[in-house]
């Protein structure tokens, strides 16, 4: 019984001691930026199928190179240099897969993206998007 304990004490300071090496984000100190963006998403023979606005606020962590939507970490993030960010997003829903190479281009403040849109049902086929923005600073 006696190393029962030790055994289980021995767990939990492990467990203590690895979380402690997890990389915690300073979110107060990150520049953050809102980029208002049109994109018109298009069938396999380019007609138009709709067109949106919609707005992205990103958090930027330039001492250790990394970038949140929202608060939420930029996974598949490519490049992240002082003329651009350029990355990868893929977020998925029950009958569609959307794969978004996304270049933020910090001389000109310009959001610009390219997509593969991939339906579950083969009657809509695969159609792509083009996005473009501005992205101002958020006080």
């Amino acid at each position: 019984m006696k190393k029962f304990y030790l055994f289980f004490i021995f767990l939990i300071f492990s467990a203590l001691q690895s979380g402690a090496d997890q990389f915690v984000p300073e979110f107060n100190t990150m520049r953050v930026i809102r980029c208002d963006v049109n994109e018109t998403i298009y069938n396999q023979d380019n007609s138009v199928v709709s067109k949106t606005q919609y707005h992205r606020i990103f958090r930027l962590d330039d001492p250790n190179k990394k970038i949140y939507l929202g608060k939420a970490p930029v996974d598949w993030l490519l490049e992240y240099e002082n003329d651009k960010i350029r990355f990868i997003q893929q977020p998925l829903a029950d009958d569609y897969m959307m794969t978004s190479n996304v270049i933020l281009n910090r001389m000109d403040n310009t959001y610009t993206a390219k997509t593969e849109i991939t339906y579950d049902n083969p009657a809509f086929a695969s159609r792509h998007a083009e996005a473009s923005g501005i992205c101002k600073p958020v006080e």
